[in-house]
């Protein structure tokens, strides 16, 4: 089972924050040896743009902290046609029409990944829907 991390996933465990589990940290920590964590390409932009309005500091060139990201064993999921197609159809389904969430949650399904998010939007909809599996990294 591949993992994909939302983004509000991947900043909290870069934070070390006391929100995720420690199970789930350890999870994570030996996943990521074996390839089975992942991250949507999208998520890279939206880090990029939480930190050029300021509302995050990656302590470094959003750059550097990709790389840094990747060469921890993070694996990245580039964004595709069938992707992209698949991540505005989702509004069929009751899906918000937050473009970033749509594809990071179209790259999960798509991919057969577990998606691990803290978004409440997200998890209401897949509770309501069962079209991506989740995982809750607070518990």
């Amino acid at each position: 089972m591949t993992i994909l991390l939302d983004t509000n996933v991947l900043l909290r465990l870069v934070a070390d924050s006391s929100e995720i589990s420690k199970s789930f940290k350890a999870e994570v920590e030996s996943e990521l040896g074996e390839g089975r964590v992942a991250v949507s390409s999208t998520t890279f932009m939206e880090t990029t743009r939480l930190h050029h309005h300021q509302r995050i500091d990656l302590g470094c060139h959003p750059s550097v902290w990709r790389q840094q990201r990747l060469q921890s064993g993070l694996r990245e999921i580039p964004v595709d046609g069938d992707v992209a197609v698949e991540s505005v159809l989702l509004m069929n389904s009751g899906f918000h029409r937050d473009p970033a969430d749509q594809l990071i949650v179209a790259t999960a399904m798509l991919g057969g990944m577990t998606l691990a998010t803290m978004d409440m939007q997200i998890i209401d909809w897949a509770d309501q829907t069962r079209l991506v599996p989740l995982i809750d990294p607070s518990i």
